[in-house]
């Protein structure tokens, strides 16, 4: 394990034991005195691209949680060790439990093996040095890692006590996922305190800026319509939380933010799971 650090965080190079897959996780945790049991923590997925903004959102948010619902929280961000934001080939291979008609990947299904480092080997080695609160641990993941979450919850519902699942790539495999989800039971759920599963208005079609007027190509926007008529984003969104909505009961929050799209959904997102964390 190699270790760099910042004025802020630290960031450590680690191999998962049971895949030999080599990672870059980012550590932030709060100044001031631990609270008691431990600080909150949040696991967000696709560090390089959302583990500063969720450590940005906490600094300043947290600092007024009468004003915003938010309170401090640890922040611990996994990469898959490169400078890219997101490195598709690893993606396909950590946040798949299986492989998918839609996309060709010789990788895909190693979700098991990804997940286990996360809650066997990577949380109860930080929550000991970092004097994390193992009783409110947070997942969050965006699109295909959103689709992760889900899989997490419905294959490990106690590992977390919040998870998170922003557009959610549900489409990757929508029968099997049902089918974990569908066996969740209410007695197995019984340490999560909220998941929120949420999507944009303009992912079921091309946001008004997308256009051919405003530049598009006119053979791209046609294959952003097919692409968005096949996955089905928000109507496989809906239909996973209506899934999940008998055994979660008020636990869960669904949400479709008016005027997001996929990318644009991420910012306020953030926020909300904060809020559902300290909710």
């Amino acid at each position: 394990m190699l270790e760099f650090q910042t004025p802020s965080s630290v960031t450590r190079a680690y191999l998962a034991r049971e895949s030999g897959a080599a990672y870059q996780v980012s550590i932030w945790v709060p100044d001031g005195q631990v609270p008691e049991g431990g600080w909150p923590v949040v696991y967000v997925l696709d560090a390089n691209a959302m583990f500063g903004s969720f450590v940005e959102a906490i600094q300043r948010s947290g600092r007024r949680p009468d004003a915003t619902g938010i309170g401090m929280a640890a922040v611990v961000g996994i990469a898959h060790g490169s400078e890219r934001l997101f490195a598709t080939e690893h993606r396909y291979r950590d946040y798949t439990f299986e492989s998918s008609p839609l996309v060709e990947s010789a990788q895909a299904g190693g979700g098991a093996e990804f997940l286990s480092f996360i809650v066997d080997q990577l949380a109860p080695e930080l929550s000991l040095e970092f004097s994390f609160n193992t009783e409110r641990q947070s997942l969050f993941g965006h699109s295909l890692a959103g689709y992760f979450v889900l899989n997490a919850l419905a294959t490990r519902p106690a590992a977390f006590c919040h998870y998170a699942a922003i557009s959610p790539s549900v489409w990757w495999q929508p029968a099997a996922l049902a089918e974990r989800l569908s066996a969740l039971s209410q007695n197995a759920t019984g340490k999560i305190r909220g998941v929120l599963v949420a999507v944009g208005e303009w992912e079921g079609a091309p946001a008004p800026w997308l256009t051919a007027e405003d530049g598009l190509a006119p053979e791209a926007l046609t294959t952003l319509i097919a692409r968005r008529a096949e996955r089905q984003m928000i109507v496989q969104a809906s239909s996973t939380a209506d899934i999940l909505r008998p055994v979660l009961g008020e636990r869960l929050s669904y949400r479709c933010f008016p005027e997001e799209d996929h990318s644009s959904i991420v910012m306020i997102a953030i926020q909300r799971t904060l809020r559902l964390i300290f909710s």
